[in-house]
């Protein structure tokens, strides 16, 4: 069996055994579920599978910077996402890229949060990626690779394009 082939099945075992709702009929369908819980402060505990993150706000803003905040963890999530999806692109493909690199910069404007203004918006202006990996693609070849990888990332999808969210509170 080729390299790609067990990697793919790998994936759909993997994402088949980590689906948490048996009525799902597509195995290629992962489930998350995240648990986030208020400990002290600001300090929030966040679980995901086996995996603690603990997610807090800086201490000019009266918490105790025991990790990133919110969108702090929404630039990670993104970056990490390109990484990744270009690992998996790249094994697909079969090609060898290496010392994979990127960062995600980005400004808040607080106003909204404070009650000044209500023009700008509560999250990120924008998010600005620089990408940096070794390869034997020319510079054209790499732009269409990570076009390609903007396109399939699913943190990616869920930044790039609005995700409906529906809540209720419960006792």
């Amino acid at each position: 069996m080729t390299k790609i082939a067990t990697f793919a099945l790998f994936i759909l075992l993997a994402v088949n055994s980590y689906a948490q709702n048996d009525s799902i009929d597509n195995p290629a369908i992962y489930a998350v579920k995240a648990e986030i819980s208020e400990l002290k402060n600001r300090t929030l505990e966040c679980k995901v599978r086996d995996h603690t993150v603990f997610v807090d706000q800086p201490k000019v803003f009266g918490a105790d910077d025991l990790g990133p905040t919110p969108p702090e963890m929404l630039a990670i999530a993104y970056g990490s996402c390109v990484v990744s999806t270009m690992q998996l692109l790249a094994l697909q493909r079969n090609l060898t890229i290496t010392d994979i690199f990127v960062e995600v910069e980005g400004h808040i404007d607080f106003s909204k949060a404070l009650g000044i203004s209500n023009t700008n918006r509560a999250g990120f202006s924008g998010l600005n990626l620089k990408i940096r990996f070794d390869s034997d693609m020319i510079k054209s070849e790499k732009e269409s690779f990570i076009n390609d990888v903007l396109k399939i990332g699913a943190a990616i999808d869920n930044v790039d394009n609005p995700t409906p969210v529906k809540y209720e509170i419960t006792d």
